[in-house]
């Protein structure tokens, strides 16, 4: 089993984190929230050889999911599995859930494979993450954690020095709040947080700064 490496692409309008994890003695990749650009991301995988494992979706705006559907044009859509926490299905699944009704017609997807709360998944054929359902952003938005490398994918629960929205549909101030403190807050300190805007920071940093963060 290879070491698993990190490639961020800040994609689409409102330069969203799209994370590449490859490991490059399998030639296996996963990508955690295609954010835009469904060609440049495949481009990167065919220069360098490598088979997409799979999507993983902290939640379903439109602004992490908008190259889902040219990747399941090149990727048999039967066969790519698509992760996501399963209450936010439904957020896929209405145009005014995943707001993309507000920059044009709007359009809906879904994920095929549904995780639970706690639930530990292979993301290649030799690496694993753990989904922690985080609501708050969304009804249904949740934190990869991969425990061997100690990362975590907090999609736009946790950002560096700040929180994610509430105010958009399904999300809740008091539920994200709580989200934050009883599950990201679990983590230790030399946890590595990968947001979906913005820069990489580390659990103990945001429990030291972070104002949102109970203490």
């Amino acid at each position: 089993m290879g070491e698993l490496k990190i490639y961020c692409a800040q994609l689409g309008p409102v330069v969203t984190n799209c994370y590449i994890l490859v490991d490059e003695d399998i030639r296996q990749a996963v990508i955690i929230d295609p954010a835009d650009n469904a060609e440049g991301l495949i481009e990167f995988l065919e220069e360098n050889e490598l088979t997409l494992d799979g999507v993983l979706l902290t939640h379903g705006h439109y602004d992490h999911i908008n190259a889902l559907a040219g990747l399941r044009e090149k990727y048999d859509p039967w066969k790519l599995r698509v992760y996501a926490a399963k209450p936010e299905q439904e957020v896929l699944m209405v145009k005014q859930y995943n707001i993309s009704d507000q920059f044009g017609e709007g359009y809906t997807t879904h994920a095929n494979m549904m995780i639970k709360d706690r639930q530990i998944f292979e993301v290649t054929s030799a690496h694993k993450a753990q989904c922690f359902y985080t609501p708050g952003h969304t009804l249904g938005s949740c934190c990869y954690y991969f425990m061997e490398e100690g990362w975590l994918f907090t999609g736009d629960t946790l950002f560096a020095g700040s929180i994610g929205r509430s105010d958009l549909p399904t999300g809740d101030a008091e539920t994200l709040l709580k989200s934050v403190n009883e599950v990201v807050m679990s983590f230790p300190d030399e946890t590595v947080v990968f947001p979906g805007h913005g820069p990489s920071t580390t659990i103990g940093e945001e429990r030291k700064t972070n104002p949102f963060v109970n203490r």
